[in-house]
């Protein structure tokens, strides 16, 4: 074709003085190829279009050609520009002006078709395919890139660029190897795609960038290879993405609440797992939050795992507490709602209640109150000697005497250790062991608690726990 262009560009020059005239190096490509557009004019003074793009699709490259004659005395001289770029679609190439010596021009109105890249017509084909083109909202999509190239070609290179997936949350699937279909190798690239939004959506195509090694001979005549690069583009897809109201889940899933104790002491915890499992859009369940009356609660970010099972992404979501309480308590039911992709509507699924029992709490509010009445007790029976003042400088003595024994001995003897432990988390445990004895026990306990399960950086006295060892 583009020979006969030629040819008509000499014939129609050499029969028209003041004349142009604009053919394509190809009336038919193959989707991904780059056609040129040719230009030409005969004349002494020519201005040619300054064109960036056609229908869009820009300018990549520019060249000139001339060719001059002298035919007895007379000069003729013939110009050609070339304009080259990538179209993805069949087109009308408009007319354009070139104005020779002063005259204006008009070339001719072009059509151009575009086809689609088969095995068949190319030796590179791309096409995407999904398995329905009607979807929920955030279900999972499989859709699947398929790339065939001629085994005898010499590749050196591929370059994939995937579509634009506006509107679309994407997640890589499994990974094949290339494998060898007749004359042609196949490379697959697989995709989840989990639509954000209802409505319908057109995929524009991927590209495929293809390095491909040629021969070449440079100006000594001696053959190089060159790598020459080939862009193939795959078909379009569209998808209809009905809306999903009351969850932002789909799948089948199933949610279970264990502790690792239903009984504990006052000074110590228990962990709660919240463990979700199935198949289904796990990156969008929220964090589970939990509070509970008179208790101290510490949670973990959600630990997320999924993996490919053939069609579907299954997985599990984790997410642990720790709780702590001097007071008996009850953990709340845990909540799932989801558009079951089986039943067809949404399903809520309700975790039971859990009640944890406190040992110690009764005891030591009988060991206090007895005290109490004792110490009233031993006050009244005082109060009722007649011998006050005698009493009283005996008393005060034995006390000062006792007062002084112990300061000396606790000089002399007593050697200050801070007490070592291998983590916070021992150290807490001990803690626990004399929460209720003083405030500022319990201030540790809480600052503890929040440097080991809410990533805190309290600064930690373990000073106060010599008053107890």
């Amino acid at each position: 074709m583009k020979l006969v262009g030629k040819i008509a560009l000499l014939i129609f020059l050499a029969l028209n003085v003041h004349a142009s005239i604009a053919y394509l190096s190809k009336s038919s490509i193959v989707l991904g190829e780059s056609v040129v557009l040719v230009v030409g004019a005969n004349g002494n003074d020519i201005e040619f279009p300054d064109i960036n793009d056609i229908n869009g699709f820009a300018i990549n490259s520019t060249g000139m050609r001339q060719n001059t004659e002298i035919i007895n005395g007379n000069v003729k001289k013939t110009i050609e520009k070339h304009y080259e770029f990538l179209p993805t679609k069949s087109m009308d190439i408009p007319s354009f002006e070139v104005i020779v010596d002063g005259k204006k021009e008009q070339t001719q109105i072009l059509h151009l078709e575009v086809v689609k890249a088969t095995t068949k017509n190319s030796d590179f084909s791309l096409k995407m395919k999904v398995g329905k083109s009607e979807v929920m909202q955030f279900e999972a999509v499989p859709m699947e890139v398929i790339f065939k190239r001629a085994a005898n070609e010499d590749v050196r290179d591929l370059r994939f660029a995937p579509p634009k997936f506006d509107n679309f949350w994407v997640k890589e699937g499994k990974k094949t190897k290339a494998y060898q279909e007749g004359n042609f190798i196949v490379h697959k690239i697989n995709f989840f795609l989990y639509p954000q939004k209802s409505g319908d959506f057109e995929l524009n195509p991927a590209q495929v960038s293809v390095g491909v090694v040629s021969k070449r001979r440079d100006i000594f005549n001696m053959l190089t290879n060159q790598l020459d690069w080939k862009n193939v583009f795959s078909n379009q897809l569209s998808l209809h993405v009905k809306p999903l109201i009351g969850t932002n889940l789909y799948g089948n899933f199933d949610i279970k609440a264990s502790i690792d104790k239903k009984t504990i002491d006052s000074n110590e915890g228990t962990n709660l797992t919240i463990s979700i499992t199935g198949s289904g859009n796990f990156d969008d369940i929220e964090p589970y939050v939990l509070s509970i009356n008179k208790a101290n609660v510490y949670v973990d970010k959600p630990d997320i795992k999924t993996y490919i099972n053939n069609n579907q992404i299954d997985g599990k979501f984790i997410q642990k507490f720790s709780i702590s309480s001097n007071s008996n308590f009850v953990i709340p039911s845990m909540k799932l709602s989801y558009f079951d992709s089986k039943l067809k509507k949404i399903v809520t699924k309700i975790t039971e209640p859990i009640s944890v029992h406190v040992n110690g709490i009764e005891a030591e509010k009988n060991v206090q109150v007895s005290s109490t009445i004792q110490t009233k007790k031993e006050i009244v029976k005082v109060e009722v000697i007649n011998y006050y003042y005698l009493v009283s400088a005996f008393i005060f003595g034995v006390l000062l005497t006792i007062f002084i024994i112990l300061t000396l001995s606790f000089i002399k003897n007593r050697k200050y250790k801070v007490p070592t432990f291998k983590n916070d988390r021992d150290f807490l445990k001990e803690m626990l062991k004399h929460r209720g004895k003083s405030v500022e026990i319990d201030e540790q306990i809480v600052a503890l608690e929040e440097n080991i399960y809410a990533n805190g950086k309290n600064k930690i006295n373990k000073k106060v726990i010599n008053n107890f060892q």
